[in-house]
């Protein structure tokens, strides 16, 4: 497609590197997965910071990937700024970012040293240029979806454009089941009273072009009666 959709649930925004932590004490520092008790979980070496030539982050939607000799690791953004990726050992990488409608970012040597925890994350910042010919409009996103566990609870939805400075950054907003959940123009979603709950579809439209759209899902919960 011409504008590629990378909207998708609020479920997917969550990285594996976020289910790992590490713990600064006063006895030091532990690794470990706050998921699984008394299991030690490592993250990759490498945080890519991505940014495109207008300083806003890119992350969201592209991809990263870490060479060691003939093998190599690749991660997909999920979050608007960082991609973790790489090895969770010591050694230079080479490292490459890859968009849609942008040129390639290579790095060819990025040193990652053993640390506490298994290895020191090393943050590298890249920044994006535009391939010659791109469109305005790269890419129309959707955020802030989740389970709506009651009836009025409500989430404000967000778009977010890949696009030119000067493009107009307005969406209209539609459900593809109004019975179970309502939007108001300003993507506020609020769930209805259901007694069958279910799966909603959220779809963003550009007002300034309308063929670029981004959807996203989320479910409804349901209720044993409504009033």
């Amino acid at each position: 497609m011409r504008h590629p959709n990378f909207g998708t649930a609020a479920a997917s925004i969550l990285v594996a590197a976020a289910l790992v932590a590490c713990r600064h004490d006063e006895e030091g520092t532990s690794c470990y997965s706050p998921l699984i008790n008394g299991v030690v979980a490592y993250s990759p070496g490498i945080d890519v910071l991505v940014r495109d030539a207008f300083g806003r982050g890119e992350a969201f939607g592209s991809t990263v990937t870490v060479y060691s000799g003939t093998d190599s690791i690749t991660a997909t953004g999920t979050d608007t700024l960082h991609i973790r990726a790489g090895y969770t050992v010591p050694g230079n990488f080479k490292v490459r970012v890859k968009r849609p409608f942008y040129q390639d970012a290579v790095l060819p040597s990025v040193t990652v040293v053993p640390g506490q925890c298994n290895v020191v994350v090393t943050f590298v910042p890249v920044k994006l240029d535009l391939a010659p010919g791109a469109p305005p409009i790269r890419s129309l996103s959707v955020f802030g979806v989740d389970f709506l566990y009651a009836a009025g609870v409500q989430r404000q939805l967000s778009a977010r454009f890949d696009a030119d400075p000067s493009v107009p950054t307005t969406v209209s907003w539609k459900l593809s089941d109004t019975t179970i959940a309502r939007i108001d123009v300003a993507g506020l979603v609020t769930a209805k009273c259901s007694l069958t709950g279910g799966i909603d579809t959220v779809t963003a439209t550009a007002t300034v072009d309308t063929t670029v759209k981004a959807k996203a899902v989320f479910s409804v919960a349901k209720v044993a009666a409504c009033p």
